[in-house]
């Protein structure tokens, strides 16, 4: 299916800044709730983990969070370091989220950070795989 070209600086329509917003707010929110999400005990986060005893390519994305919220990036990338790609990445979308339902216009053009996201999770999956042969 392609995706529709729509050219940058078109301005968006009212009822797309309020959903740009909100989606953009996820990610920041998520980093720091993080901690308090770790403090409740010893849960199984995982679904994955818990029914087949390995880990997925997102197990310890909470911890890594938590400790990037805390300014702790090495114990972050210790934790899973092919989830950094795609929180850098999910900052960086999220920060164009904002920018577009502040200014009401589009900067950018629908899929133009697509490749990068692919990118992103392939490296995910590399380093999921990595773990999994360590294990």
């Amino acid at each position: 299916m392609a995706v529709p070209s729509v050219p940058e600086g078109t301005a968006l329509v009212l009822a797309d800044r309020p959903w740009r917003l909100a989606i953009g707010l996820m990610l920041p929110a998520g980093v720091l709730l993080a901690p308090r999400f770790l403090a409740l005990g010893d849960i199984p986060m995982c679904a994955f983990k818990h029914l087949t005893g390995v880990p997925c390519p997102l197990c310890g994305g909470i911890r890594a969070c938590a400790a990037l919220a805390q300014g702790d990036v090495a114990s972050a990338l210790l934790i899973n370091p092919g989830l950094m790609p795609v929180l850098a990445l999910a900052t960086l979308h999220s920060g164009f989220m904002i920018a577009q339902a502040v200014s009401g216009r589009r900067l950018l053009a629908p899929g133009a950070l697509t490749r990068a996201w692919q990118w992103a999770g392939a490296s995910l999956l590399f380093f999921w795989l990595l773990r999994l042969y360590a294990l």
